[in-house]
């Protein structure tokens, strides 16, 4: 008979345990939707990601049912307007020329929320800067698109591709010079030198009536072809081809994300990465898991960069890309928005709302681990409840939810090193693991050594650095 596995966790007496320079190219004539550029000269783009906007002032966010919504997310919308302003003041400030945003624009796909972010375009456009978007998971047929009052939440109405189509029209679609016939994919040239592909990668029914969206994601057959069509084309005429999409096309959490987080992934991410490198494409744009990271690769025999951008209604980070058409360069930087007008901290309120919100998520993800191996009941709560409170380090006060959460958020930050409990937390893991399989539970034995595998992974930073970085992408 297989011996209890929370006798054996809760009886352990370890005092220390837990889980524990892009080179640009030739340029080339301007096309017919081009803005006006100066050959030559060298252009800022800011890139912003997860917007997840919601307009306060016209949908209801109070009573009971609100309250729960909020423990399932991390993020914070109370300061969206005043962060997009704040952007939109940096944009004129800094002469940003282009914003690019890698989907997820509103918080659940409703039609108001759109209209609202396509507003904050506007400021953002009037500021200086032509806005290219792209959906993301959350901004089409969502059926968590509701209102929430005092009596409970409601349904409102939510977008499909033809809203997305309509109401994002001055912010990308304008300038396409094509669009994929089937989809919200499109391409658009950037400055002298540059074309964005940029690929609806989501999963969504498109209806109104009875909404469906999925968090994971895929890039379609007939979307590479179209793909692999745009970066010939780009080539042929001296430009760069860049891809924008929601979904990651390396894993930013190395040799465990598709095992724990593959949803933050396209589905088929080694396949459509190798057919866009073929295609000549290196670099992409992508967000979706809330985090700054840059994760690289070598594909057909050059560096493949997936630059990562975090939530704007989570830590806040903005990215900036400088081209450089003379010295066909690309340099990277990134910031974050601390602080908004009339002294708000933002840095301090987002840090303590995403910290609570992760700690939550690794909650969610525990649970679903466990009862994919078969735990149910009052078996699964008392188990769960162990391994979130398993001391992991010397002082036997840090457990492994404590552990889980500070390094997902060292993750989400960029730039990630391990803090002074990290080998602690490793060494506690394995150890557990070992009692559990000489105890005969080999399933909790596999469950900690994947646990310690994906803590390890948010410390593990690719070559490439999240946060400050030149690509170089010369064909010299």
């Amino acid at each position: 008979m297989k011996n209890n596995p929370i006798k054996y966790l809760q009886s352990l007496g370890y005092g220390c345990l837990l889980w524990a320079s892009v080179s640009l190219f030739p340029a080339c004539s301007d096309e017919p939707h081009e803005p006006d550029s100066v050959v030559n000269e060298p252009y800022k783009v800011m890139v912003i990601s997860d917007l997840h906007l919601f307009d306060m002032e016209r949908i209801g966010h109070e009573g009971e049912a609100w309250l729960k919504r909020l423990e399932r997310e991390d993020k914070d919308y109370t300061y969206c307007a005043a962060i997009m302003e704040e952007i939109a003041r940096r944009v004129k400030e800094q002469q940003v020329k282009y914003v690019i945003v890698p989907g997820d624009l509103t918080k659940d796909g409703e039609v108001i929320n759109h209209e609202f972010a396509a507003a904050c375009f506007q400021t953002i456009e009037e500021a200086g800067a032509q806005v290219f978007v792209i959906n993301g998971n959350h901004d089409l047929s969502n059926a968590d698109s509701k209102t929430f009052t005092l009596e409970g939440e409601f349904p409102i109405e939510t977008a499909t591709s033809a809203d997305f189509l309509r109401i994002y029209h001055d912010y990308g679609y304008d300038h396409a010079v094509s669009q994929e016939a089937d989809g919200l994919s499109y391409s658009v040239n950037m400055g002298e030198d540059i074309r964005l592909i940029l690929m609806d990668s989501n999963i969504y029914n498109d209806s109104k009536t009875d909404p469906h969206q999925e968090t994971r994601g895929v890039l379609k057959a007939s979307t590479l072809a179209w793909a692999k069509t745009q970066c010939a084309e780009a080539l042929n005429e001296g430009r760069v081809p860049i891809g924008v999409l929601h979904h990651g096309m390396v894993e930013h959490i190395p040799n465990i994300q598709a095992t724990w987080l593959p949803e933050y992934l396209a589905d088929n991410y080694i396949e459509a990465r190798e057919a866009l490198a073929e295609a000549g494409m290196h670099i992409v744009l992508t967000g979706h898991q809330h985090a700054q990271d840059i994760a690289s690769v070598e594909v057909q025999g050059a560096p493949f960069y997936d630059i990562q951008t975090g939530s704007i209604v989570s830590l806040c980070p903005v990215r900036y890309m400088e081209v450089n058409p003379e010295t066909h360069t690309l340099q990277i930087s990134s910031t974050v928005i601390s602080q908004l007008p009339n002294d708000v901290a933002l840095s301090e309120l987002l840090e303590k709302n995403c910290s609570d919100g992760t700690r939550r998520y690794f909650v969610v993800l525990f649970t679903q681990y466990l009862q994919s191996k078969g735990f149910a009941g009052e078996q699964l709560e008392a188990l769960l409840q162990t391994i979130k409170g398993l001391p992991v380090a010397a002082n036997g006060q840090y457990t492994l939810l404590d552990a889980m959460t500070d390094a997902f958020m060292t993750f989400r930050r960029g730039d990630e090193e391990a803090d002074t409990y990290t080998s602690d937390v490793r060494t506690s893991l394995k150890s557990y693991a070992e009692v559990m399989l000489q105890a005969g539970n080999a399933e909790l034995a596999q469950a900690l050594l994947l646990i310690e595998s994906l803590y390890a992974g948010f410390y593990v930073d690719s070559p490439s650095a999240d946060n400050t970085l030149g690509i170089s992408l010369s064909s010299d």
